[in-house]
């Protein structure tokens, strides 16, 4: 008589805590995630064959356009609102928490601070349409030395400095800004560029 073999049971494995696990990191990451926000300006850096990478976070970002106007960014939201508070006092402008709350949205900025709270107040669509003057920097007076110092010397020593100018800007532009950080003992910096694949 021959002899019946059983069934094989295959093991069975139950997923669900893989699928809420699964679940829970993107859930995660979907809320701590921040994004980058919209820039002032465009600019086409030159390139170069650097592999060095700027820092995601705590960098303070000097932007030149192509006609040679300055623009300032922070990465981090929280410093933003408390540069803002001490250049608002240096220049005597007065802000709320509804004007802190809009400039820790920006990015960057190329405008003044007389005229940055107007600038504040309008809809971010607006905000889209405003053509900015970029932030004052010459031999008389320099705001954009003055954003850069009470960032890196009082709200973040910490923080690292770059520099971005677009690869038509013309070189007294830079000579400028390279000249005003040299007066304010900034002499640490680094110059942004786009990547170039290497010629070896």
């Amino acid at each position: 008589m021959p002899v019946i073999k059983p069934k094989r049971k295959g093991p069975v494995m139950d997923m669900t805590a893989m699928c809420d696990v699964a679940f829970l990191l993107l859930s995660f990451f979907i809320m701590t995630t921040q994004f980058k926000g919209q820039e002032s300006v465009t600019i086409d850096t030159p390139s170069s064959i650097s592999q060095t990478k700027i820092p995601d976070r705590d960098v303070a970002t000097i932007s030149i356009d192509p006609d040679g106007k300055y623009y300032f960014g922070v990465t981090n939201p929280k410093d933003r609102g408390q540069l803002f508070q001490r250049m608002a006092a240096k220049y005597g402008v007065a802000v709320n928490n509804g004007d802190l709350k809009s400039f820790e949205k920006l990015s960057d900025f190329g405008i003044s601070i007389a005229g940055l709270k107007q600038y504040l107040n309008l809809s971010p669509e607006d905000q889209l349409n405003v053509k900015m003057a970029g932030i004052p920097n010459d031999s008389t007076k320099s705001e954009l030395g003055d954003w850069v110092t009470t960032y890196l010397k009082e709200v973040n020593p910490s923080a690292k400095l770059a520099i971005r100018g677009d690869a038509t800007t013309r070189y007294p532009a830079i000579k400028q800004v390279l000249n005003e950080l040299g007066k304010r003992d900034i002499n640490k910096f680094q110059l942004i560029t786009g990547v170039e694949g290497n010629p070896n």
